[in-house]
């Protein structure tokens, strides 16, 4: 039986179809640290993002945020809604600024009791670090809070600094902790550092656009030492770029022409192989940074 139905009708059939999508499909993030047995004073900062559907478990994590070996890992696992055990495991890279071979990375393998559905949500315990091969690496343990509970951190910092007489407005604006957080959650890329990206496709697309306020903000782009984007301009309108890999090596270098009217030199840029990668650049006039492309 066919029946026409009205806009009302077809936006509440779309309206409660996301609804039920976000309720078979729920979305998490944690931040805190991981310790490395026999290093308890080396901690390491730690993000895990996933999604839950049908206990099963889709994300990734990110190692030492901001730090020289930050590491984005693709993850997968289970969660039984019932025993409130979670469990996960890293399996792939997706990047990393270490210099360390991916053969010698140590992937986090945990599983522990979390209740999900709470606001204040933690998670603590010991995990197995496992070399991709499976054999034993260093092990350790993790301790995550709830997004929700940073927000509230970042909440109350917020209010107190506004309510600050010995701070300026310009200052109250440049060290607002929402934007500080924003801004070392993003993938930074700074002078003289290299990312490796793993990807198994033959060609990648490079996107380049300005995030914020369009500033005046030069670049040039070289694929292999050639340059491919000369004095670009980076504005808020994307540019698109397709690039055929080479069979061996494949790095890509950003430099900045100059800082634009707002120091440092920033383009947001989109890596899409076989994964989606976004990240930013941040450079002073003259510096540099570059990505290798690795063929798994």
């Amino acid at each position: 039986m066919l029946i026409k139905k009205s806009f009302m009708q077809k936006f509440l059939i779309f309206f409660f179809s996301v609804l039920i999508q976000n309720v078979w499909c729920q979305s998490y993030e944690f931040y805190g640290i991981i310790k490395l047995n026999g290093l308890q004073e080396a901690a390491i900062s730690y993000r895990l993002v996933f999604t839950e559907k049908n206990g099963i478990i889709k994300g990734h994590t990110i190692t030492d945020m901001t730090g020289e070996h930050e590491t984005k890992n693709l993850i997968e696992g289970t969660y039984n809604a019932k025993t409130k055990v979670l469990t996960f495991r890293e399996l792939d890279i997706v990047y990393t600024k270490s210099f360390v071979s991916e053969s010698s990375f140590c992937f986090v393998n945990y599983s522990g009791k979390i209740k999900l559905s709470s606001s204040k949500a933690t998670l603590d315990g010991d995990f197995k670090g496992l070399f991709q091969n499976k054999t034993k690496c260093i092990d350790g343990t993790l301790t995550l809070v709830n997004s929700n509970m940073v927000d509230k951190i970042l909440a109350k910092a917020t209010k107190k600094i506004n309510k600050s007489k010995k701070l300026s407005a310009e200052q109250k604006e440049k060290y607002n902790p929402n934007e500080v957080f924003d801004s070392m959650t993003m993938n930074q890329l700074m002078n003289a550092q290299n990312m490796s990206v793993f990807n198994n496709s033959e060609k990648i697309f490079l996107k380049i656009w300005d995030r914020g306020i369009e500033d005046g903000d030069m670049i040039n782009l070289y694929h292999n030492n050639q340059l491919i984007l000369k004095n670009y301009l980076v504005t808020k309108a994307p540019k698109r770029i397709e690039v055929i890999l080479q069979p061996n090596s494949n790095v890509f270098r950003i430099e900045a022409i100059n800082e634009g009217t707002d120091a440092p030199n920033t383009a947001m840029m989109e890596l899409e192989g076989d994964k989606k990668l976004e990240f930013q650049s941040n450079l002073k006039k003259g510096e540099t940074t570059s990505i290798t492309i690795i063929k798994k």
